[in-house]
């Protein structure tokens, strides 16, 4: 009876397992990043030192490091929401393997890396991302040092999200994965967010994108009546060509970049902007 006791609490994952591996994770997942399995190599040795404490016979070990060799991409904040699940899914198994399959673990995670990269990608660096960069570039235009102070909340908010989506996930195993993902509270805070971004770039766009021309008819500048009519009309009209090209015409953005510095010289040396 005491020889069992001790053997359940061995296998127990602990506060600072979790960590650990979490710590691992963030830190490794995009370092080993090959063709292969792209991050497989990362987040099997994230976890690798709780499947060693799970899985006390060699061949169990072994089984669950091969398991998670396979292929794995996802959002690296977003994806604690795996790792978590994950985590609880192979203590599950390692008390009992007949309730859990391995073809379990290994279909949700590849079930579900596709879906919470989309959310990571799109809510962390497509939204909150764009939305700290924002500020920062704002800051250093103004010569103002604090610009720094705030990429590094940006990188303290994606671990927080890491730290929360792992814990909330292993706490409360598989069903809380599907609840996060299936939640239209969730999709309602994506849509706010996405509106808040699109507010933001346009308020950037007016306040740091300068574009005027010095052509003149006669007598009458352009540029004058054009503020009269429609101020910052070139700033907008370049924001809503380059938005065109990266949005329906797939261009990259340094091939817009270098197309942005040579059309502006030619338009210098021409005096048309």
């Amino acid at each position: 009876m005491s020889n069992k006791k001790t053997t359940e609490e061995t296998k127990g994952i602990t506060k600072k397992d979790l960590n650990k591996a979490m710590f691992r994770w963030y830190l490794s997942a995009e370092m080993p990043l090959n063709f292969e399995n792209m991050q497989g190599i990362a987040f099997c040795g994230s976890i690798a030192p709780i499947l060693k404490k799970l899985y006390t016979k060699k061949e169990d070990f072994i089984e669950a490091l091969k398991r998670h060799l396979l292929l794995y991409n996802c959002n690296i904040t977003a994806g604690g929401l795996i790792l978590g699940t994950t985590i609880a899914m192979e203590e599950q198994r390692a008390k009992n393997p007949e309730a859990m399959p391995a073809e379990a673990i290994t279909g949700m995670k590849t079930g579900l890396m596709g879906p919470v990269a989309a959310l990571g990608d799109s809510f962390d660096w497509g939204i909150i991302g764009t939305l700290f960069k924002i500020a920062a570039a704002t800051l250093a235009a103004a010569g103002n040092p604090l610009a720094l102070a705030v990429l590094l909340v940006f990188a303290a908010y994606c671990i927080v999200e890491l730290v929360l989506f792992t814990n909330v996930t292993y706490q409360k195993g598989r069903s809380s994965i599907r609840s996060i993902m299936g939640s239209g509270l969730m999709q309602d805070v994506i849509s706010g967010a996405n509106v808040l971004a699109m507010f933001m770039m346009g308020a950037m766009t007016a306040s740091m994108v300068t574009l005027t021309t010095p052509l003149k008819i006669s007598s009458v500048n352009i540029q004058e009546k054009l503020d009269g009519i429609f101020p910052g009309i070139f700033p907008l009209a370049a924001l809503f060509l380059i938005y065109w090209l990266v949005r329906s015409k797939k261009v990259g953005t340094g091939k817009i970049v270098i197309g942005v510095i040579v059309i502006s010289i030619l338009c210098a040396l021409v005096g048309i902007f």
